[in-house]
């Protein structure tokens, strides 16, 4: 699967370099909640420009949203998302939008799931919402659709979060309980790509930075934090390695982005082990 996606890649690259004209673009749809939103709204668009990849970003925001409402508004049709979307860098907000819209909209390539932060380590409030949900996406998205699992990172060790008890307030459990209900998922649903966010926050705090990659305890750092989650969605998806890749926010230092991109690639090798970064 990873030589597939390289492959697709590097087409994409050389016919860019090539002046061709590019007649398909990857478009990727995430059905989530604010963790995709930290993921995928602001850097990764850039990273694919950068290498030369055009690409359609889709997300289907629900604050909060459990695996359990996900299948809940595909029941009864509720126009309950704000379906935001990326094209050629420029970012639009469509409210009160049902799943079944942007589904509909795009002939998507990939498609990511996830589930709520606080029950992202309890693989038992995964199911019978995430098979549900899967077989309704399936149904609505093109054949050739390849589906991932999003996989959430841990809280920092300080949170105050109110489901940071379930994992006795301790940052380590937590990760280990979202690595083993990721595999979980991955076995369960036959997913062929996992996005390791989660091992790629925790690699990155193992760096000179420390675990400053929240901004309230579980959402992500706006720069540096959401920028490693994007360099992750970038490489687990195309195949090939962030790090060096030219672009970065002007917000961080070259230095910092290295260190981001190092967490990304480290976790994509291996999605549920953790890398010190150094």
């Amino acid at each position: 699967m990873r030589r597939i996606l390289t492959l697709m890649l590097s087409v994409f690259v050389l016919a860019g370099a090539a002046g061709a004209q590019q007649t398909d673009t990857l478009r990727i749809l995430a059905i989530g909640n604010s963790f995709s939103q930290d993921a995928v709204e602001q850097y990764l668009w850039e990273l694919f420009d950068a290498a030369g990849v055009p690409v359609i970003i889709g997300n289907m925001y629900i604050g909060g949203c459990t695996l359990e409402r996900h299948f809940q508004n595909t029941v009864t049709g509720k126009a309950d998302y704000a379906y935001r979307k990326i094209v050629n860098g420029v970012r639009t907000n469509r409210k009160e939008t049902q799943l079944e819209y942007a589904l509909a909209d795009e002939p998507w390539d990939f498609v990511s799931f996830q589930q709520a932060s606080g029950v992202s380590g309890e693989f038992e409030t995964f199911e019978p919402y995430l098979g549900a949900l899967v077989a309704f996406v399936r149904r609505r998205v093109p054949a050739s659709a390849k589906f991932m699992w999003h996989q959430t990172w841990s809280y920092s060790a300080d949170a105050t979060h109110r489901e940071f008890p379930r994992y006795g307030s301790d940052q380590m459990r937590m990760y280990k309980a979202i690595v083993q209900a990721s595999r979980q998922a991955m076995k369960a649903h036959g997913f062929p790509i996992i996005i390791p966010s989660g091992t790629a926050i925790q690699n990155a705090r193992t760096s000179s930075m420390g675990d400053v990659f929240n901004r309230d305890g579980y959402h992500l750092e706006k720069t540096f934090g959401r920028y490693t989650a994007a360099c992750t969605w970038f490489e687990a998806i195309s195949g090939q390695s962030v790090v060096g890749n030219s672009y970065h926010p002007d917000t961080i230092t070259p230095e910092t982005a290295a260190i981001c991109q190092k967490a990304a690639h480290a976790a994509c090798r291996r999605p549920y082990k953790v890398k010190h970064i150094h």
